[in-house]
């Protein structure tokens, strides 16, 4: 009995090795609670989209894509503790996912330590792929930089009387780092811009009136937002009863956002300077409308930015390793830099020094087109990549700083 038992035993050991060598695991992190779950939902719909479509064509190297989730809850511990568990108990070959911006620096210090392959999707402060920059850390959606750069130059050209701006931004890394490289832009497109006061309301507070006051009271030209989410959501709910849209420009970050624009429904505000990181109708592309048709087949709704990020972070990985022919770590790095993809979005590339994803961007103002039932980017224009991002240049500054 005991001889059986030990054989029993010794082939479920063998079957759970061989099984574990059939798939190649991500370790995913998606906020699926409070303010932030639209976000982590969509980005684990376009991940899991990804997978499965990756799976009936055969998995990469004859594994298949897993992905293992669990709820964030856009806390930078939180998603440290789950790397740490993924990679130590579940065997993970990648981190990936992450909405919050300081998450994000939080898990590229796990992937730093642990030498394990991280692909950030959602997280978008430059810090992450700049200042903080390390070889194992890869990102599939756009950074600060690219949002903030090209949101400043639609504004002073096509709206170059505004000059007084004020920010409301959640107090933590994105909402800063935003508001800096806006006002360094603006300043450098358009001398006259003054700044004339900010606002730093924590993430998830349920009640703005203090900070709508203060925005009344000032009287800008224009204020710059960096809410997003439900926390967006919340706020122009809040606002509108005072008629913030009406007395002032809005320039709102990721305002274009399809779970924000969807909640409000013709409540939502137009003429909003906005952007949301990918859109559904744009680029005009075979690609881009496969992507679309197939999600909403799932969905029944239209994709947003983040279902895309977390869709071309697998398409990444997917494309490195079989380009590496190999699931070894130095391999797939070295596959990961500088590797094209056709995405929804058009073509994108991750950037061999930094390994930031650069792609067109596109900034408009929120509108109606008789052609869709939500509010989308009007009047828009187009910002090639290299023109927004930054620079090798300041990269390479800023790891010598570091140093």
């Amino acid at each position: 009995m005991r001889k059986t038992a030990i054989a029993v035993a010794a082939l479920l050991a063998l079957a759970t090795a061989a099984s574990a060598a059939d798939t190649i695991k991500l370790g995913g992190m998606f906020p699926l609670s409070g303010r932030a779950e639209g976000l982590g939902r969509e980005c684990k719909l376009g991940t899991e989209q990804a997978v499965a479509e990756i799976n009936a064509k055969g998995g990469v190297l004859g594994k298949k894509f897993e992905l293992l989730s669990a709820d964030s809850k856009a806390n930078p511990a939180e998603c440290v503790n789950l790397s740490k568990r993924y990679i130590q108990k579940d065997g993970v070959d990648f981190l990936f996912g992450v909405i919050s911006s300081a998450a994000a620096l939080a898990v590229a210090e796990v992937a730093k330590q642990e030498k394990v392959i991280f692909m950030d999707t959602v997280g978008s402060t430059d810090t992450l792929t700049k200042e903080k920059w390390n070889r194992y850390t890869f990102r599939a959606g756009i950074c600060n930089s690219q949002e903030a750069n090209s949101l400043a130059l639609y504004t002073a050209k096509k709206h170059p009387k505004l000059t007084k701006f004020y920010n409301l931004g959640p107090d933590y890394e994105y909402g800063r780092t935003e508001w800096e490289i806006f006002k360094a832009k603006m300043k450098e497109v358009n001398p006259k811009a003054e700044f004339i006061g900010e606002q730093w309301p924590k993430l998830f507070i349920p009640d703005y009136t203090p900070y709508i006051n203060a925005i009344l009271q000032a009287k800008p030209d224009a204020v710059y937002c960096t809410l997003w989410g439900g926390d967006l959501v919340a706020f122009i709910k809040q606002a509108k009863p005072y008629g913030l849209f009406g007395k002032m420009k809005w320039i709102i970050a990721t305002g274009a956002d399809v779970e924000l624009v969807r909640s409000m429904g013709k409540e939502m505000p137009t003429g909003i300077i906005a952007d949301q990181r990918y859109y559904f109708h744009w680029p005009n592309s075979k690609r881009n409308q496969d992507f679309v048709k197939a999600y909403m087949a799932k969905n029944k709704e239209y994709p947003s930015a983040w279902a895309v990020e977390g869709y071309d972070g697998v398409y990444f990985l997917a494309e490195a390793i079989k380009k590496a022919n190999s699931l070894d770590k130095e391999k797939v790095i070295a596959a990961l830099e500088g590797l094209t993809i056709d995405s929804p979005r058009g073509k994108a590339t991750l950037r061999k020094e930094d390994h930031q994803m650069v792609a067109d961007y596109m900034v408009g103002e929120i509108g109606w087109d008789k052609q869709y039932p939500i509010a989308i980017v009007t009047n828009t224009e187009v910002f090639p990549a290299d023109k927004v991002i930054y620079s090798i240049a300041e990269w390479k500054k800023a790891q010598e700083s570091n140093k």
